[in-house]
């Protein structure tokens, strides 16, 4: 089976007093740090519909080492400058190969 894309789910849990302060700060973060990554198809910013869920931030990469190669870049080092960057509680992550598409 050929690999299509590469994709990591970061769900961020927010505290509702911190919600704005951090889809201001989390969303200018990905536009100023990921427009230039290599391999990076998409990037997106979900907000939670219930209370019980994160934020989901969805990283679309065209393979897995494209995604490796982002850990260890200055992009990755210039989005992840917390907690003033964007104030969360937890987070969890999750790596997926993507199998199908419409």
């Amino acid at each position: 089976m050929t690999e299509m894309t590469y994709i990591v789910v970061n769900e961020l849990f927010v505290e509702a007093k911190d919600a704005d302060t951090f889809e201001a700060n989390f969303g200018a973060s990905m536009r100023g740090t990921l427009g230039e990554v290599p391999g990076l198809m998409t990037a997106r910013l979900l907000a939670p519909q219930s209370d019980d869920r994160g934020y989901l931030s969805v990283l679309e990469f065209s393979d897995k080492g494209s995604y490796d190669s982002y850990l260890i870049s200055p992009a990755f080092a210039a989005a992840h400058q917390w907690p003033a960057h964007a104030p969360f509680s937890r987070n969890e992550l999750g790596e997926f190969t993507q199998l199908m598409q419409l």
